[in-house]
């Protein structure tokens, strides 16, 4: 019982430390998340820089894309506010990656959220580079997929601030007015600090009326709300109202105060405008020739940049489109050889099938044609020789020539008849060179049992033997040779053989018997030449 209640004790304790430890990590998120958008003391954009910089590398190491890229859009809003925007853009680029390796399943609405605030970003960055027009479409495609007001507010707002810069102050003008007058009906301070300080920045420049008061009335909202980010812009907007109007005084007032606020924001860039408009008070022509150099220099080093940033996200995602496109055609290439490779093989089956059946066929009718020679024709001679052989004398020449023509058409009735190679093939061919010799013709053979005739199907031991037959048989009829060799060998799966006899030899005009062989060994894939001369014998070379 002690030992039980123990252990609940342990695993309260461990749930409660699990909370606890839970519980600070959302605060401190929550803490840093506020410290960059209003940064107060000298060391906080440090402190939140090092704090989500260790939290992108845990994200990374456990392989977790979405805290990944929240931490990574906090990076990018510090390099931003230090005035770094390569940086920035760079980190912004960066996490667009990062959503595509999300997979699907995530939350949709958080991912959608997430690239409207980067795509607005991109489009500051692209304002900055005076790229108007290309900021201007990613704002655009921004609004069409945003649902929230606060992305629509901030997207609109930096819309206005591009027709600003394009002279089109109008448009400008109406944005910022729909603008303020929502941010008072949503009792919003900080929007309505913003949107009042930039509709009245864009009075001043039009010479509206109220455009002072509206700048002062922003300002005090900003000091009320302890904003340092909002301060200084209002700062930045009034030293530029008072530049306009020549008022030296303010000028000179405002950009020390402008001075002291970018020390305690750590911002370079507000710096540099209050330290920039002190010596523009100075109203020398030099300072000024200077200025306008020094501007020059930094906006043609700012579009190099964030051009070489922004082309190399495009490029890599085109590459990546590009790759996606080959893989596709790629896969279809296979399909279609794959296909294609289908229908050689279906081709070549039923080739080689209806050859197999022309071959089939062929033997069937050298059987069915055997035997009719055999049962009608040599039957029927036969039948005459008996009726003869009771004859008168005058007849024993006819009987002698029935008889030759008897033994002739029972030769060819022997020659075409079915061959059964399912037995020992090499006895066969034995048995069929064997039937040639006598006392005329000596027919040998050289390593006939070397040939492994397992490795050939019936139809071309059938094929074969029928070739031996009608070389043996064209030897018989024409050549006078007292001699045959058959002389077999085999290359790997090829079987050879090389026939040769000591005949009067021809000057190899083709006659039915040897044509014959030649159609043989094409039906099977195999060649078989002929080499002779009168008087110097007969050679033929086989392969299968």
């Amino acid at each position: 019982m002690k030992t039980t209640i123990t252990s609940f004790l342990f695993f309260c304790f461990f749930i409660l430390v699990m909370d606890a430890s839970y519980s600070q990590q959302t605060d401190s998120l929550i803490y840093y998340s506020k410290i960059v958008s209003n940064p107060v003391q000298k060391n906080d954009l440090a402190r939140a820089y090092r704090f989500f910089t260790h939290k992108k590398n845990k994200s990374s190491r456990d392989h977790i894309p979405t805290e990944e890229v929240y931490a990574n859009q906090h990076l990018a809003d510090i390099q931003y506010n230090l005035g770094y925007y390569r940086e920035s853009e760079r980190l912004n680029l960066e996490s667009l990656k990062l959503l595509d390796q999300i997979p699907p399943g995530a939350d949709e609405l958080w991912i959608n959220n997430t690239k409207i605030k980067i795509l607005n970003d991109l489009g500051k960055n692209h304002a900055n580079k005076k790229d108007f027009k290309e900021a201007l479409k990613i704002y655009d495609k921004a609004l069409k997929t945003a649902t929230r007001q606060s992305d629509i507010q901030a997207i609109l707002n930096n819309k206005a601030y591009i027709f600003e810069k394009q002279n089109l102050w109008q448009k400008a003008l109406d944005i910022y007015r729909t603008l303020y007058h929502n941010s008072i009906k949503q009792n919003d301070s900080s929007k309505t600090a913003r949107y009042l300080d930039n509709l009245s920045f864009l009075k001043s420049q039009m010479s509206l009326p109220d455009a002072e008061e509206g700048l002062l009335q922003a300002l005090q909202i900003h000091v009320k709300r302890n904003h340092k980010m909002g301060m200084a812009t209002s700062y930045m907007h009034l030293l530029k109202h008072y530049q306009k109007n020549a008022d030296t005084l303010k000028m000179t007032l405002y950009s020390d105060t402008l001075i002291e606020i970018s020390k305690k924001t750590a911002n370079i860039e507000i710096k540099e405008i209050a330290l920039k408009l002190k010596l523009e008070v100075s109203n020398s022509p030099f300072i000024k020739k200077y200025l306008n150099f020094t501007d020059s220099i930094n906006l043609a080093k700012d579009i190099r940049r964030n051009q070489f940033n922004y082309y190399v996200y495009q490029y890599e995602a085109k590459e990546k489109d590009l790759n996606k496109s080959k893989l596709q055609n790629e896969r279809l290439l296979y399909l279609i050889i794959a296909i294609g490779l289908i229908f050689v093989a279906l081709y070549f089956i039923l080739k080689y099938k209806h050859k197999k059946e022309k071959i089939q066929q062929v033997y069937h009718t050298e059987v069915r044609i055997s035997r009719k020679i055999h049962d009608e024709v040599a039957n029927d001679v036969y039948h005459v020789m008996t009726k003869l052989q009771d004859q008168s004398e005058e007849n024993k020449t006819l009987l002698d020539d029935l008889e030759n023509i008897y033994n002739r058409t029972r030769d060819i009735s022997k020659e075409n008849s079915s061959i059964d190679v399912s037995t020992n093939y090499q006895d066969l061919l034995i048995d069929l060179f064997l039937s040639y010799n006598s006392k005329d013709v000596n027919v040998m053979t050289k390593d006939l049992h070397r040939i492994d005739w397992n490795q050939l199907n019936d139809i071309k031991k059938s094929t074969m033997y029928r070739i031996f037959q009608e070389l043996l048989t064209n030897m018989k009829k024409h050549s006078k040779a007292t001699a045959v060799v058959f002389n077999f060998g085999q290359e790997h799966k090829k079987i050879i053989i090389n026939y040769k006899d000591n005949g009067i030899g021809s000057d190899l005009k083709k006659g039915n018997g040897l044509q014959n062989t030649v159609n043989r060994m094409e039906s099977i894939n195999g060649t078989i030449t002929f080499e002779s001369e009168v008087q110097k014998g007969f050679k033929v070379l086989i392969t299968i």
